[in-house]
């Protein structure tokens, strides 16, 4: 917060103090970023916000700056002229005229979006669909994990709210007051000791020496732990390919089911002392809006994470909560 460098890049994004909308307007939301993208019409309301239509999409691979314009200009509804995106890429927030643009500053995922590096990702769609359909709009997007903290105004005060994703990756965000944001990218955290396994995970990862925390304790990596730990104990046990057979095997009272229990909860303790940061962070009570298979579906793994936490931190009450259709209702915050 002081501006000091951490292991935390602590993305600051400021959002609009003047909502882009009216009431009674309705207006587009994208999700970009998963096999499957979500496009929605909201409408802004006395109430809040409401979701009028919504279908799902088949994403294809953006490999070029093109291949990525063409999809948002087909599925980019006519009726409308205000576009807020969800867009689960890396970007540097960028805050100008009234609206959070972002630059792209890598593909992940499999999309290369060759061309678009170092663009304004919405001023190059406004300028896109200006010259390939005569059309004027105006699009705002931001990441994923702000996104989700967004999509938790909807429920609850700004100032006791935070949101993590804790699944196949992980990340957190805050508030730093109400117009300002914090997406924290807490897998990069590196302030800790990584076992032996992850130290050997990194060292063949496509990216060594980057995202420690998150190959420590995220579902990407836990089956990989399991398996590297079986092997150094000398056990006899067969490699599993999932994190999701890794939960599965947890539920057996066999010596394998005794280690994936440790993989998991080795897992939920960390993922709780990034919880307790925050909350101590805030000092004061604390709901998180979660995402992410591993939190809410993982073998005993959100009461894991709520027993550590509580331990940790046992002045302060920390609650988990999940936002239905987080994505849009995140993304519609940006211009409500």
């Amino acid at each position: 917060k002081n501006g000091n460098k951490t292991s935390l890049p602590f993305i600051i994004h400021q959002i609009p103090q003047s909502p882009l909308v009216a009431v009674n307007d309705t207006f587009q939301v994208m999700v970009i970023g998963g096999t499957v993208c979500k496009s929605a019409l909201v409408v802004k309301n006395q109430q809040g916000l409401t979701i009028r239509s919504q279908i799902e999409i088949t994403q294809p691979v953006f490999n070029t700056e093109d291949d990525f314009l063409e999809f948002v200009a087909k599925y980019s509804d006519k009726s409308v002229t205000i576009l807020a995106i969800n867009f689960a890429y890396p970007l540097k927030p960028i805050f100008e005229n009234g609206k959070l643009d972002g630059i792209l500053l890598s593909g992940t995922k499999e999309h290369a979006f060759s061309g678009l590096h170092g663009k304004k990702v919405g001023e190059t769609i406004e300028k896109y669909v200006q010259n390939k359909l005569r059309r004027s709009i105006r699009v705002t997007l931001v990441n994923d994990t702000i996104t989700l903290l967004l999509s938790g105004l909807t429920k609850y005060p700004w100032n006791q709210l935070s949101a993590g994703i804790v699944g196949t990756g992980l990340n957190f965000a805050i508030f730093l007051n109400q117009h300002t944001l914090v997406n924290l990218e807490s897998a990069s955290f590196n302030k800790f000791t990584p076992n032996k396994s992850s130290l050997a995970i990194d060292k063949n990862s496509l990216n060594p020496n980057s995202a420690l925390f998150e190959k420590e304790s995220s579902g990407g990596y836990l089956y990989q732990h399991f398996n590297i730990r079986a092997k150094s104990e000398k056990d006899n046990f067969r490699n599993i390919s999932s994190t999701e057979e890794l939960g599965s095997m947890a539920r057996s009272s066999n010596p394998a089911g005794q280690l994936a229990r440790d993989v998991l909860e080795h897992s939920a303790a960390l993922v709780a002392c990034q919880i307790a940061g925050i909350t101590q962070f805030y000092e004061k009570n604390m709901t998180f809006v979660m995402e992410g298979s591993l939190f809410w579906k993982g073998y005993q793994y959100k009461n894991t994470v709520e027993k550590y936490v509580k331990l940790l931190i046992p002045e302060y009450s920390v609650k988990f909560a999940k936002i239905h259709n987080s994505g849009i209702l995140g993304a519609a915050r940006l211009v409500s």
